[in-house]
């Protein structure tokens, strides 16, 4: 485990463990930060202008406001065979966001932080969040997948990986 001092209520905060000799990062107060260093390797955010960060949408606080878009970034950590998953525990609130990014035709930004070929929706988990981002999907928002590396000091941005079948 990677523990580092919190500077607040706790003594140390666990920021990435090692599981099966790979770091993974597991502090989701990192997201997005990294993505927004992630943000100039991917086209589609090439041509953003303005970036506002904890934008208040409907019921829910999205991360990113690009050039009017709304952006969630979510952390992903489970991966089986190969494939992400998300989420690893049922979530509510990971739900709403993506019903407001759904309205607001938004984007969802997943980072995978651990090897993986592939991402889809933790049905098992959470079939509410799963049926929910699969009509993210079928309304054509754009669900952007990327694999990030941690060594135990730096991040490194692996590339995109594919949304399997859903």
């Amino acid at each position: 485990m990677l523990f580092t001092n919190s500077n607040g209520k706790l003594k140390y905060y666990i920021k990435a463990v090692k599981y099966n000799n790979e770091w993974v990062l597991i502090d989701s107060a990192q997201h997005s930060k990294i993505a927004m260093k992630i943000f100039s390797y991917l086209p589609e955010f090439s041509n953003v202008r303005e970036i506002n960060k904890e934008i208040t949408i409907g019921k829910s606080r999205i991360d990113f406001l690009l050039d009017g878009t709304p952006l969630e970034v979510k952390g992903c950590t489970l991966v089986r065979n190969g494939l992400a998953l998300f989420p690893d525990a049922p979530t509510e609130r990971g739900t709403r966001h993506v019903e407001e990014i759904i309205k607001h035709k938004g984007i969802i930004l997943f980072l995978i932080f651990r090897k993986a070929d592939s991402f889809a929706p933790n049905w098992e988990t959470d079939p509410k969040f799963s049926k929910k981002l699969s009509e993210a999907r079928k309304k054509k928002i754009n669900i952007i997948c990327v694999e990030i590396s941690f060594d135990g000091k730096m991040l490194y941005y692996n590339g995109k990986i594919k949304l399997s079948e859903f």
